[in-house]
């Protein structure tokens, strides 16, 4: 999450043709990944054995958040390491992974059907998102003091929420907010160009990729999570 308040290069990509690449580039990684993290969701969520497995060994996210936490920490301090082969690709298959085990340990403690619609809702959110951080006159790139409060506001109401009850629906609330504001902003990043800010370095097209693709799967848990509680109710 630090990277987020990393200020990168202007004009890096002068030719359009470059960020154009660029650009693609990302976005096919982002998709591969939430395919792959889709797939394994739903492997888990209509397999019964495998479901049950991960519903009594509600454990098994800690790991997972741990590697993610430290990979998210390499990013901040060593950015460089992701510049480099192979290790910038098999950091990613890590990253991957451990985000397909958090989403599938949440799904499968939900309804197939309401999972189903989380996705849906999601997979609407995003588009909109992305159609706004193309064509919104506004730079979200330059927002950098917000995000980081954003994150810290999306801590201690984290760990509140753990022992006040109460305090769990204003967190998931303020998560999909956040996360939406957050997918904007290294959208914006990622398109560059002379009316955002900051932008990626052309070489940081592994990091863009992961830190996309990390909002776009806490988007969903967070409107999962959203969509089981008024179900409840």
């Amino acid at each position: 999450m630090c990277n987020r308040k990393r200020r990168y290069r202007t004009n890096v990509f002068e030719d359009p043709a470059v960020r154009r690449r660029f650009v693609t580039k990302v976005l096919t990684i982002v998709a591969i990944n939430l395919t792959i993290t889709s797939l394994a969701m739903t492997i888990c969520i209509l397999t019964s054995p495998i479901r049950r497995f991960l519903i009594i060994n509600w454990w098994i996210p800690i790991p997972a958040i741990v590697i993610i936490f430290i990979i998210h920490l390499v990013m901040c301090f060593c950015p460089g390491v992701f510049r480099k082969s192979p290790i910038k690709w098999i950091l990613l298959v890590i990253y991957v992974i451990c985000h397909a085990i958090l989403v599938s340990c949440l799904a499968v403690r939900y309804r197939p059907l309401l999972v189903l619609t989380a996705f849906g809702i999601c997979a609407f959110l995003v588009a909109c998102l992305c159609l706004f951080a193309r064509f919104a006159p506004c730079d979200f790139t330059s927002c950098y003091t917000l995000i980081f409060i954003l994150i810290l506001a999306l801590l201690v109401l984290g760990i509140l929420a753990i022992f006040i009850r109460g305090l769990r629906i204003v967190y998931i609330c303020l998560g999909v907010i956040a996360y939406s504001i957050f997918i904007v902003y290294d959208l914006q990043l990622i398109i560059g160009g002379k009316i955002h800010k900051n932008q990626y370095d052309e070489l940081d097209y592994i990091i863009a990729s992961m830190i996309l693709f990390h909002d776009v799967v806490h988007l969903f848990m967070f409107i999962l999570q959203l969509a089981g509680w008024i179900d409840d109710d």
